[in-house]
């Protein structure tokens, strides 16, 4: 295969996936299996919010025409790959063009909206997000059609065997890691008394709010003499060296009927 298709097609796939990906993030805005969506309905919300405007119709009107639009991107650049991958280089270069324009667009206007509702670190992620596009076009031009280069990729075979093989390597860490923490990511915490009163739970890794609960339950069936008076999440300091667990604290109280 030629050079140019090569890097063309790269840079399609990235962005048609990461447009793609985006939509499927608004369809799914919630914990499913295999998938951690974000809920941009809150967040919307949050934001107008922020200005004064409650009304539900405001974000709700806004995330519509967001998805619209990013539907709208997913499907040039999925026109684009298409029509390279057929050999259609002058249309796949219109469609992409059209893709990078729209996006540019987009994006244009989630800076103006980071400006008006404050959230200046999402200012700066679009920001780049933006001229990464430029750069893409860019690249996207200087990859023409007209070039006759072909990569060999015999040459490679050594650099792929090794490549290969550390990725064999890791995966077998990884599945070995999963193995060992994966069961305990799913069930309830047990609960260390530390002071009298206060119990310390520290949730292990791939903890979330359902084991959450099952521990809550846990703890009051095993202990139905206290009743829960406060929950304290441990200060930022000791949670720094376990970035994915977290500690809490509860603080019991001898329950009335007992």
């Amino acid at each position: 295969m030629k050079e140019h298709t090569w890097m063309r097609s790269a840079i399609l796939v990235f962005w048609t996936l990461f447009w793609g990906l985006s939509v499927v993030d608004k369809i799914i805005p919630d914990v499913q299996h295999l998938w951690v969506g974000k809920d941009f309905f809150a967040l919307f919300v949050k934001f107008f919010a922020s200005l004064g405007l409650k009304d539900p119709l405001f974000p709700t009107v806004a995330l519509a025409g967001v998805s619209g639009l990013e539907a709208l991107n997913f499907t040039m650049y999925a026109v684009a790959l298409w029509a390279l991958w057929r050999g259609r280089h002058a249309q796949a270069e219109v469609w992409f063009f059209r893709g990078i324009f729209t996006s540019m667009g987009l994006f244009s206007l989630f800076s103006i909206a980071d400006q008006v509702f404050g959230d200046r670190f999402q200012l700066l992620e679009h920001g780049l997000f933006w001229v990464i596009l430029l750069c893409s076009w860019i690249l996207f031009k200087f990859f023409s059609a007209e070039s006759e280069r072909v990569v060999d990729l015999g040459s490679t075979r050594g650099a792929v065997l090794i490549g290969l093989g550390l990725t064999l390597a890791a995966t077998w860490s990884i599945r070995d890691f999963s193995a060992s923490t994966f069961d305990a990511g799913s069930q309830p915490v047990e609960g260390e008394e530390v002071v009298e009163g206060v119990w310390k739970f520290d949730f292990p890794f791939l903890a979330d709010k359902l084991v959450w609960e099952r521990t809550v339950n846990a703890f009051t069936a095993a202990h139905p003499e206290l009743e829960v008076a406060y929950i304290y999440t441990g200060p930022s300091e000791l949670n720094t060296k376990k970035k994915t667990h977290l500690l809490l604290y509860v603080f019991t109280e001898p329950c009335q009927d007992h």
